[in-house]
């Protein structure tokens, strides 16, 4: 059984589906084309988890650092009582996006010993502070204590692929160093021209169908700055980025509401990375309490075709300064494409990016499809397809409204010419929230003949509308006539939900929504050439 999930068409989950099933036939699945815009995170769902304490008594501040933050840090030998992991580390585990659930998707990913890469591609030419910058909760800030929540770190990168969301990076753009003696000690700049979120070869491919359900997920703190984002399309011979997607400019009102984790910081520079005397980190100046916000962006969000038929290696970070395309955004180092005068400006340069925002993540959505044979025409013995079978909350559904009946593969009887097969779609929402504008496409599988009178003359498709309980079922003729149902015949363009035309006709059913808890079916039946 070949099974494609239902794929979102956009953040007001209006859902366009594609099934194919290779039981009692072989076949491929057919792909899907789909465009799609990022989607804000509307929750996040996270537990707290103690964090290992690491103090460090008589700590120095950075120069310059804030001394509207910390009085008097800027005096000669001013120290404070500085302790890593002295709470807890608020831990990700999945976020709400367009009313459903998003979780990380690791088993997508090459085999283990093929690491996801953070990489921070630095123009270390161009004669700016080389030095690294993160965030972290804050619990207590007097000129002598400093206690942060979140535990310890050896650097940006270490940060940046764990899934503790009360640290981050400040201004992480930002190129233009404060002009003393003006300046408020708040310093951010650094040569940081790019962000890197490498998948290693050989990537990850997903099928057209599933691009509107799987994807990346970017974190910020306080959901009000801009940047640019483009999908990484090939690797070169030492792994590094050597193609790319369109290159996309996310505004500042792109963020999504969550306002689930709050979080005061405190931000600490490592000002001379070549200096690893503990802790690396040291106080710079404090930011007020602001939410962690999230946008995600599926797979089609960020390639079309001919690219989303191909593996994707991640995808890139940019300032919104950043004017290239293509080939163009390879070379970090030309200034011309990368300014080094980023301001860190909300519009420009100033993302907060949070750490535990990397990696990939999909869809775990309650709205689910299950296809069945759910009878043979013509072979005196038949399997039972009274059983209600596998495991599930969907299948549990089923099973609540004496739907779900089946068999999911059929070797015996072997199906002769002239034998009829009957597939069964059965719908399910175990979710909390509807699902909008479903629309069900199901190519006939190679071998077999779509029958018209299937179910009475001119009437080829049965279904049970939405509901719950189960309705009773109802049937649509094979044409283009205003009903829900309609058969295309072989040849015939299909529409864009069916992807690509496996020459063999499709029954294509407009459901419409589907409620919480409610259940369905579409019926068809074949012919066997």
């Amino acid at each position: 059984m070949t099974l494609l999930p239902w794929v979102v068409r956009s953040a007001g989950l209006m859902v366009w589906v594609v099934l194919a099933l290779a039981t009692v036939f072989g076949g491929a699945a057919p792909a899907l084309a789909q465009l799609a815009p990022p989607v804000g995170v509307d929750q996040l769902i996270f537990t707290e988890q103690p964090a290992v304490p690491s103090p460090f008594p008589g700590t120095s501040y950075t120069t310059p650092c804030d001394p509207n933050s910390f009085n008097n840090c800027d005096t000669l030998g001013a120290v404070t009582n500085l302790t890593f992991g002295a709470e807890n580390n608020v831990v990700l585990n999945a976020v709400i996006a367009a009313g459903t659930r998003f979780e990380p998707a690791t088993d997508l990913l090459p085999p283990v010993g093929l690491a996801q890469q953070i990489v921070f591609r630095r123009n270390v030419d161009a004669d700016l502070p080389d030095r690294q910058l993160l965030f972290f909760e804050q619990t207590t800030a007097t000129p002598t204590t400093l206690t942060l929540a979140p535990g310890q770190v050896g650097g940006i990168e270490e940060a940046m692929l764990s899934n503790i969301i009360n640290r981050g990076i400040d201004n992480v753009f930002n190129n233009v160093p404060e002009v003393a003696p003006g300046g408020t000690g708040q310093e951010t700049a650094n040569n940081i021209e790019r962000i890197d979120y490498i998948i290693t070869a050989p990537g990850i491919t997903v099928p057209v169908a599933d691009q509107g359900n799987v994807g990346f997920l970017i974190l910020e703190r306080g959901g009000n700055d801009a940047f640019k984002i483009a999908a990484i399309t090939a690797l070169d011979g030492n792994g590094a980025p050597a193609a790319y997607g369109p290159l996309i400019d996310i505004g500042t009102g792109t963020w999504g509401a969550s306002n689930d984790v709050q979080v005061a910081s405190a931000v600490m520079r490592w000002d001379d990375q070549s200096d690893s005397t503990q802790p690396l980190f040291r106080p710079s100046h404090l930011v007020g309490t602001q939410a962690v916000e999230g946008i995600f962006f599926p797979i089609n969000s960020l390639v079309t075709a001919p690219d989303n038929a191909n593996p994707i290696f991640g995808y890139s970070l940019f300032a919104v300064d950043v004017n290239g395309s293509g080939a163009q955004l390879v070379n970090f180092n030309d200034t011309t494409i990368f300014p080094t005068n980023t301001t860190g400006l909300s519009a420009v340069g100033g993302l907060d990016l949070i750490a535990g925002g990397f990696g990939l993540i999909r869809r775990t959505g309650g709205f689910s499809l299950v296809k069945r044979v759910t009878d043979l025409l013509g072979p005196a013995t038949l399997p039972d397809f009274t059983q209600v079978l596998g495991t599930g909350s969907a299948i549990d559904l089923l099973r609540n409204n004496n739907l779900g009946q089946g068999q999911i593969t059929i070797a015996d009887p072997p199906v002769q010419t002239g034998n009829g097969i009957e597939y069964t779609i059965y719908l399910t929402n175990t979710d909390t929230v509807s699902v909008a504008d479903v629309v069900v496409c199901d190519q006939i599988p190679a071998g077999t003949t779509f029958n018209p009178d299937g179910y009475g003359p001119g009437l080829g498709i049965e279904a049970i509308a939405s509901s719950s309980p189960a309705g009773p079922t109802v049937t649509y003729t094979s044409a283009a006539d205003g009903d829900p149902g309609t058969f295309f015949p072989p040849g015939a363009a299909l529409p864009a939900v069916c992807g690509a035309n496996q020459n063999n006709g499709a029954v294509v059913v407009t459901v419409g929504p589907v409620n919480a808890n409610q259940v369905g079916l579409i019926s068809f039946q074949t012919t066997v050439n």
